[in-house]
This record gives structure tokens, sequence and C-alpha cells, in this order.
């Protein structure tokens, strides 16, 4: 039997994760650039990431800041009560 690790051979996934926990723990979006600016992955990773998080369903997208056109993400309300991560950086 093989086993497969909850996000794949993503290692960015938890981090990303874990910062989503801390921004958006009352249910509102984070935007791809606030993302950029606390993790400190580039944007084309980032966004790579997200994409995968959202079609495993560990992420939803809330849409876009009208005045930047900015994607934003948010935890799913299952996902919100899990207590945050720490993830050395």
């Amino acid at each position: 039997m093989v086993t497969r690790p909850l996000f794949g051979d993503d290692p960015l996934a938890p981090r990303v994760l874990s910062m989503l926990r801390r921004l958006s723990h009352d249910g509102r979006g984070v935007t791809l650039t606030s993302l950029v600016a606390h993790t400190g992955i580039p944007g084309i990773r980032l966004r790579a990431t997200l994409e995968r998080l959202v079609q495993t369903g560990a992420v939803a997208p809330a849409g876009c800041d009208p005045l930047a056109s900015d994607l934003a993400f948010r935890l799913p309300v299952r996902a919100r009560a899990a207590p945050p991560v720490s993830v050395a950086a």
C-alpha cells in the first residue's frame, strides 16, 4: 500500500495553511500579496500551492480586491476551528 502525504509532495503547503490560520481566523480573505509578504514565498510558487490547496478543499477562494484586482483566499469553515500550527521559517 502506498501512503501519500497529506499535502502531496508540496513542502510549502503547511507553511501557507499556517499563515492562513493566523491571518484569517475570523473568516476574512487574505490577498495573494499579503500571503507573499508574510510567507516569503515567490508569487508563482505560492499561486501553484494555493491552486493545489483549493483543489483538495483545504482553502477556498475569497474573491478579489476591486482596487488592486488581487486574488484572496480563506480557510473553509471547518478548518477555521483548528488551532494555528507553528512552522519554522
